[in-house]
Parts: C-alpha cells; sequence; structure tokens
C-alpha cells in the first residue's frame, strides 16, 4: 500500500467521509488539521487527507530512513511527504491486543466495514473497525484498526484528546502493542520521550506535529499531535506495518 501525503493517520478524516463519520483510518491517511479538522474518533476513527497535499502516487516512495529525528510539522521541509507501507505479519490479525485494550478501557469496537476508495485514490478496498468512549464531557479516547482484504492487520491508531481522564495511561497501554517482533517496554520508553518534544512544538506552533518515528520488527510507529479551532488539543499514537 502506497502513501504519498497520505500518511497511515490521515486515513482515517479519508476514510471517513468514504463512509461515515469514522476516524482512524484505512490505506494511510493523516489527520492533519490545525483547524477545523474533525475529530478522528467522532464516529469510529479514520484519518483525513491534510489540505493542500498531493493525491498518492503509486511511483512515489519516501524512504523511512529519512524521517525528520526531531519533532516536525506539517509545514516544514523534511516533513514526510510519500511512503509505502504493508501488514504486520502474513496471517497476523492484532485482535487479541485490539480486543484486550477496548475491553480495558470500555471502548466497543464496532463492526469491520469495507472501505473501497475511488480509483483516482490508487488505494485498495481495505477493512476498517472502531470504537470511541468518551471519558469525560468534551473528551475522547477511541482505537481504530485496518486490515487488508484478507484479513491481515495493516494499522493500528489510538486516540485521545491532551484533557481525556486517563489519557497518558491509554496512550501507554496502546504503545505495548504486542505484534510480531515487538518490545513493548521499549516501545512506552520511547512514547514518554516523545510526548514532551511533541507537545511543546505544537504548543509553540500550533500546528499538526509529528514525533521521530519508532521502529521495532515488522512495525513501525508515531506519536502526532493536533488540533485547532473547533478541535481540542488531541494526540493519536500509530502503528503500521512497513513495506517487504
Amino acid at each position: 500500500m502506497h502513501l504519498t501525503a497520505l500518511r497511515p493517520h490521515r486515513l482515517a478524516a479519508a476514510v471517513v467521509a468514504l463512509v461515515l463519520p469514522l476516524a482512524g483510518c484505512s490505506s494511510s491517511h493523516h489527520t492533519t488539521s490545525s483547524a477545523g479538522t474533525p475529530s478522528p474518533a467522532a464516529s469510529a476513527p479514520l484519518p483525513s487527507p491534510a489540505s493542500g497535499e498531493p493525491s498518492p502516487s503509486a511511483s512515489a516512495s519516501f524512504d523511512l530512513s529519512a524521517w525528520p529525528t526531531a519533532p516536525i510539522n506539517v509545514d516544514e521541509p523534511g516533513f514526510p511527504r510519500g511512503y509505502s507501507y504493508g501488514v504486520l505479519k502474513r496471517h497476523y490479525t492484532g485482535t487479541g491486543f485490539i480486543d484486550a485494550l477496548t475491553r480495558q478501557w470500555h471502548i466497543s469496537l464496532g463492526a469491520r466495514k469495507k472501505l473501497d476508495p475511488s480509483s483516482k485514490d490508487q488505494m485498495p478496498a481495505v477493512w476498517h473497525a472502531a470504537g470511541t468512549t468518551h471519558p469525560s464531557s468534551g473528551t475522547e479516547l477511541w482505537v481504530a484498526g485496518v486490515w487488508n482484504l484478507a484479513g491481515d492487520l495493516e494499522y493500528l491508531t489510538c486516540g485521545a484528546t491532551v484533557k481525556a481522564p486517563g489519557r497518558a495511561a491509554f496512550l501507554r497501554a496502546c504503545a505495548r502493542f504486542d505484534h510480531p517482533g515487538s518490545d513493548p517496554a521499549a516501545s512506552v520508553r520511547w512514547l514518554d520521550s516523545v510526548t514532551g518534544p511533541v507537545d511543546r512544538k505544537y504548543r509553540k506552533d500550533h500546528l499538526t506535529v509529528d514525533s521521530p518515528l519508532y521502529r521495532a520488527g515488522p512495525a513501525a510507529a508515531y506519536l502526532l499531535e493536533y488540533g485547532g479551532g473547533s478541535t481540542p488539543a488531541t494526540y493519536e499514537l500509530t502503528f503500521f506495518g512497513l513495506k517487504t
């Protein structure tokens, strides 16, 4: 699957428009929002294409080794504009972890829905499922997954409004994603190390901010912070399969 300016997380908003207000992701769309970007978990997580980004192209592929090593906003030179990703592992569904996470946080994951982007999007059809909970008025926690049509997990995202009760613990629980080749303890340490720098840059620039990339086995992850206008400051933690 290809992401060209459509980051795995952006997929959510795009897919959201295709089906209902979901809020998570589908083949790869980044919720780059500075103002007016719908909450990825408004109904069921999916990311949305950032304004002004080029359409995905099957010929463009970003080199993940060139991913910035410091938090970066989407308007800066060096922002990852395109890359490919695949499944975390063939025949791996991730449902055991996702089911346990959603039970622990009282999130009801909806039934999988088939997302079939139009041909101009150059993205294959996928399965998507997501669920949201509201730990307090005006706050959200959500989980969303994307699978290829064979049922292999491609993408897992967890989102939380910054002021949501339990937000830090929820994101750490998500960071413990035990996919093949994972190191949950190292993943949590990475999350803790990037949260402060991402937040400081977001507060300084008031623009969507991406963290440096974390890699473990067949997967990579990044933390995003966005918000603006009527959208409260929000974190999204995303894991996606590396292209093999």
